[in-house]
């Protein structure tokens, strides 16, 4: 039996086309690969970000803490000094 020339110039142009599709099939995956690295350490980098804000506001609240201790400690001694004293005596 005699191959068609025709199905087989056919299947060679499914071939290429096939082979095209696949070409840039791949080129979109790297490109897609360099976005999706370059979303992913943009989420890293904002994460780290927000981390380190975390992080200094931390530091921020405990210094407010401890200026607030200091001064609830000076108001209670204060206060301990005064008691007992006539507020009318100098």
């Amino acid at each position: 039996m005699a191959e068609d020339p025709i199905s087989h110039s056919e299947l060679d142009a499914l071939t290429r086309r096939v082979e095209a599709v696949e070409d840039r099939v791949e080129s979109l995956q790297v490109q897609a690969g360099g976005n999706f690295a370059a979303v992913i350490e943009g989420q890293a980098a904002l994460r780290r970000e927000v981390r380190d804000g975390f992080t200094k506001l931390n530091a921020r609240f405990d210094t407010l803490e401890a200026k607030m201790d200091n001064n609830q400690a000076q108001i209670v001694e204060l206060l301990t000094a005064l008691v007992g004293k006539n507020p009318n005596e100098d």
